[in-house]
């Protein structure tokens, strides 16, 4: 059985493209997909980098 290749790490446009598709109403998941990012970067990253999670939180949230 061939090996799996590892996924490449997330980088800064891939995160700004990230928060470009995440609004009220949109999961994580989706908004994650859309930018070309596997949905586990992102939770791995709200877990380690509190003002990410912060970020994150605020773009979901209405105003």
């Amino acid at each position: 059985m061939p090996t799996r290749t590892p996924d490449r790490a997330p980088d800064a446009e891939d995160w700004e493209a990230f928060f470009g598709n995440l609004r009220p109403g949109v999961a994580l998941r989706q908004a994650a997909l859309a930018a070309g990012i596997r949905p586990e970067a992102v939770y791995h990253r709200r877990r380690a980098d509190r003002a990410f999670a912060h970020r994150t939180d605020q773009q979901r949230t209405a105003r």
